[in-house]
């Protein structure tokens, strides 16, 4: 609705970055998330009552003042429908913090608190003087408005409401300055009287008549004209003739600051962001004919702070500014009352303070350790409650990385309360550590709340080994034992040599990859439920914990408006996933292999190997394939090498279900399984590394371009609209061994080096969660310099977990040759 929504906006982006420097600010239009026809019809329906039936619109907001069951109804409607819609948007982003700018906003995140225990602190800006009562619900953390007068309205139009005083919430340009030193810039006259006159990016209400009665004034006045988007109102006062000396209509002017500056008067209708912008400078505001409801309570409360002037007609407009002109003008100077309103508060505690509150507490376990229903939290997406259906008790679903570590010059050893205190000081902004999974009961899938009670000490665990042997057996009881879901499912392990010696590290140049690491290095291991996240947002998690060199900057969403889907465009979406669900019908059905097998309850192993990245690079250009094309090559090579395929009636093929991320890899979605499938078929049999990479890669894109991994994802959205059971027991069916043999992954990590408490990250290998029947998991990610290729086996297969790693190494120094 104009632009004063936007320019709030942009003043609190402007403070997160100075309260912390390289967040990320994502923007979202609360009617364009509604619907894409919403906001073009809310917009037009604003502007036609207060442009034509303003009657309407002050009946309406008398109303909601009157009669509060109104109110309520009328805000319970669209906080209903705007809260189901931006839930999306909220889980999507896994923010830590929400900041809302506009009252549909700010209703649907109150649903969202009510309905589903909104774990992240929300705080919502009036950026009018008096409170709309649709900006006001008492379920947000606080509201902040831009007055003390304005508490008493808020509490009595929703009681109870957190409620604080602030100043004008606008960017950092709007100060006070010395008119005379922006005019030149401007092009506007020195020895003038110049009066500003914004009302908005619509140019609302009775701009030409307050032109008539400025133009009438006495003294040098100059009639400056900012009218906004309204070129009809620029082309009339232009069709005056008059010279700009007198009149300066003026088109969309994008910094309005130093037009505020170089002006000695500001004369408005609303109240809205027009007026703090001007306050903020320093300047006199002058409301005149206010446009009906909020416009005119907005001048009242500004009048009775002392910090507007109200003219209801043109003499009155003229005598006041003929006073102002014979007075000789601002000069830059600010009344008692707006010195005062300005020095009044301090806007720095604002968001530190709303950062800091605490959401409402999730239910705790019984004493017994039974998890209660809670129908208040958050509904896992289909997705996510896929991986808690399908783990059994012989089978964890969970994902992670085994990260080697080496110390800086004159680093401290790195600590188990290192690590706590590294964490703990990035959980308050990082709920992904602080999801719980509770039952909802009856037939609604699983939710999550966020629990504040969590002690970091309890997922954070130390173990000091004395060689190569105990280090292997500590990683292997790590990820044999299952991450407990009473409580945020989430571990980390420090493995550290008790002679200072480090653990194997990557040696780039090295064909196989391998060498010692130097004294004090360690290794850490971290794992976490598949249903909180997938590989990526595997990364975002760790990306938020570790130190990063040259954090990425704040990056501004702008507020875009969101684009229509064509026709064209969905039936080309519809015919792709229809196109992959055929394919998946009719080649569902993976081999019957000796490989697959009833694995061991919770009974582990894993195995590293480091690849040069630089060299996989190369050899992806001499085979001119992609750099995971050729890593699955060099895997079916090596499954060959080491006998995997062996066995009485074995096939020369291994189906192998491979993730394939369905959204771009953002630093900063930490939460979510945003990844499609693809089932490809590796080739076992006796041939050479250059026939199975290109058989690999023709059949990877034969079932890409036939959208096998979109149907997958539709598959498993679909899922989820059957009553929980039922989405259990389907979802046990289709994710087994009989639909593929093992399980492969290749994540692209970042690029740039990460450290943590002074140690160097050299390697990360990223660890699948296996399924019923298939015992072998293959987890691949480049990070820097090191692809780690990690190999997470059951028990039954130990005997050839290492001539696997072996041939692995041995395959891809041949692929390099070749």
């Amino acid at each position: 609705m104009g632009g004063g929504h936007h320019a709030t906006g942009r003043a609190l982006e402007e403070s997160v970055e100075r309260h912390w420097p390289g967040s990320e600010v994502r923007w979202v239009d609360t009617l364009d998330a509604m619907g894409s026809w919403v906001g073009p019809l809310f917009r037009r329906i604003y502007v036609a009552n207060v442009q034509t039936t303003p009657w309407m619109y002050e009946f309406f907001y008398s109303a909601l003042w009157r009669h509060r069951w109104f109110a309520t109804a009328s805000k319970a409607t669209l906080a209903a429908w705007s809260g189901r819609r931006l839930a999306t948007e909220v889980e999507r982003f896994d923010p830590d913090l929400i900041l809302s700018t506009y009252p549909i906003g700010s209703a649907g995140m109150s649903w969202l608190r009510r309905r589903r225990l909104l774990p992240v602190p929300v705080g919502a800006w009036v950026s009018d003087f008096a409170p709309h009562p649709f900006w006001l619900y008492r379920d947000l953390d606080a509201t902040f408005v831009m007055h003390p007068a304005a508490l008493p309205a808020a509490e009595l139009a929703e009681p109870g409401i957190a409620a604080r005083a602030t100043v004008p919430t606008v960017e950092r340009r709007y100060h006070p300055g010395d008119p005379q030193l922006e005019r030149p810039e401007l092009g506007l006259p020195a020895d003038r009287f110049v009066v500003l006159v914004s009302c908005g990016a619509y140019a609302f209400g009775a701009i030409t008549e307050a032109v008539d009665a400025l133009l009438a004034a006495s003294g040098a006045v100059q009639v400056v004209v900012a009218c906004g988007r309204n070129e009809r109102l620029r082309d009339t006062l232009l069709a005056r003739g008059l010279p700009g000396e007198r009149l300066l209509p003026l088109g969309w002017v994008a910094d309005t600051a130093p037009l505020v500056r170089a002006a000695d008067l500001v004369v408005t209708n609303a109240g809205g962001a027009t007026s703090l912008e001007a306050l903020a400078t320093g300047r006199p505001v002058v409301m005149f004919r206010p446009i009906a409801a909020h416009g005119a309570a907005n001048a009242a409360l500004m009048s009775v702070s002392g910090l507007a002037e109200t003219c209801s007609t043109a003499a009155q407009l003229t005598a006041l500014v003929s006073a102002h002109a014979a007075a000789g003008g601002s000069g830059g100077a600010e009344s008692t009352a707006v010195k005062e309103y300005l020095d009044g508060h301090d806007p720095a505690l604002d968001l530190p303070a709303l950062a800091a509150s605490t959401p409402p507490a999730p239910p705790a376990p019984t004493p017994s350790g039974r998890i209660r229903p809670v129908r208040r939290a958050w509904p896992l997406r289909p997705p996510d409650s896929f991986f808690l259906h399908v783990q059994t008790r012989s089978i964890t679903q969970q994902v992670g990385a085994v990260i080697t570590a080496e110390p800086e010059p004159g680093a401290a050893p790195l600590t188990a309360e290192v690590l706590v205190d590294r964490i703990a000081a990035a959980l308050p902004v990082l709920t992904t550590l602080r999801r719980r999974v509770v039952p909802r009961g009856g037939w609604l899938r699983p939710g999550w709340v966020v629990d504040p009670t969590i002690r970091v000490a309890d997922h954070v665990h130390e173990v000091v080994v004395a060689g190569e042997a105990e280090r292997a057996a500590a990683l292997d009881r790590f990820w044999s034992e299952p991450v407990s879901l009473r409580r945020p499912p989430w571990e980390l392990l420090l493995v550290r040599r008790s002679d200072g010696g480090g653990a194997p590290a990557a040696v780039p140049g090295s064909a196989s990859g391998a060498g010692s690491g130097g004294a004090g290095g360690c290794t850490l291991a971290f794992k976490m439920h598949h249903s909180i996240g997938d590989g990526l947002s595997l990364i975002g998690t760790l990306d938020r914990i570790l130190e990063t060199p040259g954090r990425r900057a704040l990056r501004r969403r702008g507020a875009p408006r969101q684009r229509s889907r064509t026709l064209k465009g969905m039936a080309f979406a519809a015919s792709r996933v229809v196109r992959g669900m055929w394919e998946l019908g009719t080649n569902a059905g993976a081999p019957r292999h000796p490989l697959n097998r009833e694995l061991t309850a919770n009974r582990r192993g894993v195995v590293t190997v480091p690849l040069p990245t630089e060299q996989v690079r190369a050899a992806a250009r001499r085979y001119r394939v992609r750099s995971s094309e050729v890593l699955l090559g060099v895997l079916a090579e090596a499954l060959h090498r080491a006998g995997v395929a062996d066995g009485v009636g074995a096939p020369d093929r291994l189906r192998t279900m491979l993730p394939v991320a369905m959204a771009s890899a953002n630093g900063a979605r930490t939460a979510g399984n945003q990844t499609g499938v693809v089932s490809v078929d590796l080739p076992v049999g006796p041939m050479t590394v250059t026939e199975r990479i290109q058989r690999i890669r023709g059949d990877l894109h034969r079932r890409m371009d036939l959208g096998e991994p979109h149907a997958a994802a539709f598959v498993m959205r679909a899922l989820g609209m059957f009553p929980a059971p039922v989405h259990a027991w389907m979802s046990q069916r289709v994710y087994n061994s009989q639909f593929f043999n093992m399980i492969a992954s290749y994540i692209p990590g970042p690029l740039q080096q990460r450290r943590i408490a002074g140690h160097r990250l050299t390697a990360v290998y990223p660890v699948v969660a296996l399924a019923e029947g298939v015992p072998l998991g293959i987890g691949i990610m480049r990070y820097a310099g090191v692809t780690g290729v990690c190999v997470l086996y059951d028990e039954s297969l130990r005997g050839i977990a290492e001539p696997l790693a072996e041939a692995l190494r041995s395959a891809f120094a041949d692929a390099l040759e070749r």
